[in-house]
């Protein structure tokens, strides 16, 4: 699932690089010749159809699903509970193994906003024995503030600017995912980055890839809702993330045991997306 994401196309990739036989799920009416040229099977169904799903995971050794936030929707809770549901019925009808992309503070029920919908899969799809990999914070989440970076400032509303979060790049998210699809039990993963980032060392690894000062600035609660606001999120979306951020300054949003390391550090992610960024101009 997700193949033209983040995680589900790196995913894929790999597996083709390995020589495996790939089926890549695609939304109806998305083309799939890409990935037929690349030499993988392509199926189509939508999050909530689950006939559509059955088929699609059907045969297969194992399947990777992610749940992905319904923004624009009035209930993102809702709707991350019918595609959870649909997914635990159609793995069980198709009889295959399960790795499903979680995250860091899944284990809570509440007071962690968005992240609450990776609860609610791992809930789902615990009982069709399903594996989970719980990621930290995204490194791509800070490139949307390329732009203010570019200007010498990081705004955050992690707080406070000196503690460390745990983050993780894709590729260490896929290569992880790719081993425990090869595995035959169930398990949690919790994975980051080689070293945990706080907003100061987010900011010193950008300042070092652009070859420029920049500084890390905490935005204030105060002008949360509106800096959502101008990001184009409605209105029902927003309080959930306000909510996670409060999750993740005030401490309830933490891995639960020592997670695993991946390869990548901030300082190599941020010169990758600067060269990157350069090369596009």
């Amino acid at each position: 699932m997700g193949a033209n994401g983040k995680t589900g196309g790196a995913v894929a990739r790999i597996l083709l690089d390995q020589e495996r036989p790939v089926r890549v799920v695609l939304r109806p009416g998305r083309s799939g010749e890409e990935w037929e040229s690349l030499g993988a099977e392509v199926a189509h169904a939508d999050v909530r159809d689950v006939e559509a799903l059955t088929g699609a995971f059907t045969g297969a050794r194992a399947v990777y699903v992610l749940n992905p936030p319904d923004y624009a929707g009035d209930d993102m809770l809702a709707s991350a509970r019918a595609v959870a549901g649909a997914y635990a019925t159609a793995i069980e009808a198709a009889g295959t193994r399960t790795v499903a992309l979680s995250s860091i503070g899944a284990q809570h029920a509440q007071g962690t906003g968005n992240i609450v919908t990776t609860h609610i899969l791992e809930q789902a799809l615990a009982p069709v024995g399903a594996s989970f990999v719980r990621a930290g914070n995204f490194m791509t989440n800070w490139l949307p503030s390329l732009p203010a970076l570019r200007d010498g400032v990081l705004p955050s509303f992690f707080a406070p600017l000196d503690r460390p979060i745990p983050h993780v790049a894709v590729p260490d998210i896929a290569a992880t995912v790719v081993r425990e699809l090869q595995r035959s039990d169930s398990r949690t993963v919790e994975l980051a980055a080689a070293a945990d980032y706080s907003p100061n060392d987010v900011a010193a690894a950008y300042a070092h890839a652009l070859g420029r000062p920049v500084t890390a600035q905490v935005v204030e609660r105060g002008q949360w809702h509106q800096a959502h606001a101008d990001m184009g999120l409605p209105p029902a979306a927003i309080g959930n993330w306000l909510e996670m951020w409060e999750g993740f300054n005030t401490g309830h949003i933490l891995f639960e045991s020592a997670p695993e390391r991946g390869r990548t550090t901030m300082e190599d992610f941020a010169k990758a997306a600067i060269a990157r960024t350069e090369m596009a101009q």
